[in-house]
């Protein structure tokens, strides 16, 4: 396949960079000038990647920060599965195929050998970006898949201190680093002393989910700036939280990463299809569609406008 060049979008004070060819990520998105999604150190690097990455280090060393989407599953491979999977889904980073385009949306397509499809559209809106997607399953098989929006906040939204916003009801999922589940669920936000609610310089490098989010809404206010992740669609009840604000010092991390992510997902943990929780089961013929959308508003007088960015992945 024909490398494919990245997309720029524009709209007003918003810009953003999509790479089709890299599970067709928004690695970019500019908010009146100033960025708002992680970046990892070693993005400049990066190439595409020829095949699924079999397992976490490998993706990580593929990863150059943004937004994508985890699919058919997410966190480590089943060994077990009908279809061999790839750590965080084969789609994560594979190419998607660019199929319409406009100065501020972008319509990309992928596809599997056994009959699983995925049409996603870019678009941008007044504060951020919004996406659209919708899967269908023309294999004789029911296809068995987690749904996870790798929705990975950084830059300048993370230049201060931040409080997080929950709806009442949600339930917290205790999880390990790896995403697998380790205690039973509790209220939001849990034992206070785990401070759950706080994101600054003293949270340390963890997961957990949040289960049974309704509203479908999530997000962060500090003094700097608000947060909101919104989304949309009875596949994606719950969410994933992951904080690394520059903790881990292991490679790659070497204490450089730093990340917010706030996640919609099928299942409240990082376990993948190998942990029958949850799990999207779709018939033969059968079709899922879901969307989630982030918005950033800076606080009046810290809003600095810069030109978007124009260099190549």
């Amino acid at each position: 396949m024909t490398a494919q060049p990245a997309v720029h979008l524009e709209r007003g004070g918003i810009s953003a960079r999509v790479l089709p060819d890299e599970g067709g990520v928004l690695l970019d998105l500019l908010v009146h000038g100033r960025p708002v999604l992680a970046t990892t150190p070693w993005a400049a690097t990066v190439e595409p990647a020829a095949r699924p990455a079999g397992d976490e280090p490998t993706w990580v060393g593929r990863w150059r920060g943004g937004w994508q989407l985890c699919f058919p599953t997410a966190g480590q491979p089943n060994p077990a599965a009908a279809v061999p999977e790839g750590f965080h889904g084969a789609a994560s980073q594979a190419p998607w195929l660019e199929v319409a385009r406009a100065a501020d949306s972008v319509a990309l397509g992928w596809a599997d050998r056994d009959g699983l499809s995925a049409e996603r559209v870019w678009r941008l809106t007044d504060d951020g970006a919004a996406v659209a997607t919708r899967v269908h399953n023309a294999g004789p098989e029911v296809r068995v898949l987690v749904i996870a929006e790798h929705l990975i906040i950084g830059g300048d939204v993370l230049a201060g201190p931040l409080e997080l916003e929950v709806p009442d009801g949600t339930l917290l999922r205790p999880l390990d680093y790896a995403g697998l589940p380790e205690g039973a669920l509790r209220a939001w936000p849990g034992d206070p002393t785990d401070r759950w609610t706080s994101v600054d310089a003293a949270t340390p490098a963890r997961v957990t989910g949040l289960a049974a989010v309704q509203p479908q809404r999530t997000g962060a206010r500090g003094a700097h700036v608000a947060v909101t992740v919104e989304w949309q669609g009875a596949a994606l009840p719950h969410a994933l939280l992951w904080e690394e604000l520059g903790v881990s010092t292991e490679p790659p991390w070497n204490g450089q990463v730093v990340a917010l992510g706030i996640e919609p997902t099928s299942t409240p943990h990082g376990a993948g299809t190998a942990l029958d929780a949850e799990l999207v089961r779709l018939p033969p013929g059968g079709s899922v569609e879901w969307g989630a959308a982030l918005g950033v508003r800076w606080a009046s007088g810290t809003t600095t406008d810069h030109s978007p960015s124009t260099e190549a992945p």
